[in-house]
């Protein structure tokens, strides 16, 4: 029998994967993250050059 996370880490992992498979979200890494800034810097300058 398979168990299910029912914690709060389940439902945030169950989220991300929803949010990546279906909707076409690509999924951020920590260290991509400007902590001074708030922003994802990777994804912040990609956009930019493509835009």
């Amino acid at each position: 029998m398979a168990f299910t996370n029912t914690k709060e880490s389940g439902l945030e992992a169950l989220s991300v994967k929803w949010l990546v498979e279906q909707n076409g979200y690509e999924e951020g890494n920590n260290t991509d993250y400007h902590k001074e800034y708030a922003i994802d810097e990777t994804r912040l300058f990609r956009f930019l050059q493509n835009t």
